[in-house]
């Protein structure tokens, strides 16, 4: 970051353990009224979207060109873009603005090792190549929200996947009949079927403490996109073939097994 992008944004009180620290925040702030104190701007629009349609945008100003500093445009577009991405998340961004920044941001995300390792996980998480497009076409907002949680009624399972344990309860119409947690060590298996075999364990268990099972729903850490793990460091150890073969659509399978919806998420 250089000695002009150090000046904006000091927190009135440094934290003493991160003297360097700049808020955000703060930062923006006296970007924006640098802005406003030149009298001059240059407005922009920016976009990210997911496979599914569904994308945030957001929109604002920069520094003329012809501005002594109007080198600060690209780290505030960059880290604006950055912020969407794990915010939000997306594997195609738009841009419509300086077309020498959306050019410098194109370059970023193939030169720059940070670039790059957001470009590879994105395009990981979402199942697609990572992607920019620089013009005026840029696409509306659309929030697709997940129809997920607060179904109480008849015979359930809920559970959650943690790196030490496992949990699982069975639910009737809201009240809790069964739970348990069981200790498992998956971070460093290298066979799916353990995995399989303990999170199926735990479900067959709380199966039987119901008359009937109508749903059943999970949690992970990890992400997971449509009920498939992208990226989940329980499964580490599994190699790449294996993650993408037995893996990513193992969740898919055990409700379809149990003939019931499944929906896990991170």
């Amino acid at each position: 970051m250089n000695s002009i992008a150090m000046h904006l944004g000091k927190p009135v009180l440094p934290p003493p353990l991160d003297p360097g620290f700049l808020p955000a925040s703060v930062w923006i702030r006296d970007f924006h009224a640098l802005i406003d104190e030149s009298g001059q701007s240059v407005p922009f629009r920016i976009a990210l979207q997911q496979p599914n349609g569904s994308t945030i945008t957001r929109e604002g100003k920069l520094l003329a060109e012809n501005h002594p500093q109007a080198g600060l445009n690209l780290l505030h577009v960059e880290r604006l873009l950055k912020f969407m991405l794990w915010s939000g998340g997306g594997s195609r961004w738009f841009w419509d603005g300086p077309k020498e920044i959306g050019a410098s941001l194109q370059n970023r995300f193939c030169d720059h090792p940070c670039g790059r390792f957001d470009r590879d996980f994105m395009a990981k998480v979402y199942g697609e190549p990572f992607s920019g497009t620089i013009g005026s076409a840029i696409p509306e907002p659309l929030r697709l929200a997940s129809p997920l949680g607060r179904n109480l009624d008849g015979c359930r399972i809920g559970f959650d996947l943690g790196g030490s344990d496992r949990k699982v309860a069975s639910v009737i119409d809201g009240e809790v009949v069964f739970s348990e947690e069981t200790p498992w060590d998956p971070y460093h298996q290298t066979d799916p079927e353990y995995h399989k075999s303990g999170i199926l364990d735990s479900i067959e268990k709380a199966k039987a403490h119901l008359p009937r099972l109508e749903a059943i729903g999970g949690s992970s850490a990890g992400v997971f996109v449509d009920n498939r793990p992208r990226v989940a460091s329980l499964f580490r150890g599994i190699s790449e073939s294996d993650f993408t073969e037995r893996i990513s659509p193992l969740f898919i399978e055990l409700g379809k097994s149990h003939e019931v919806p499944l929906s896990i998420i991170n």
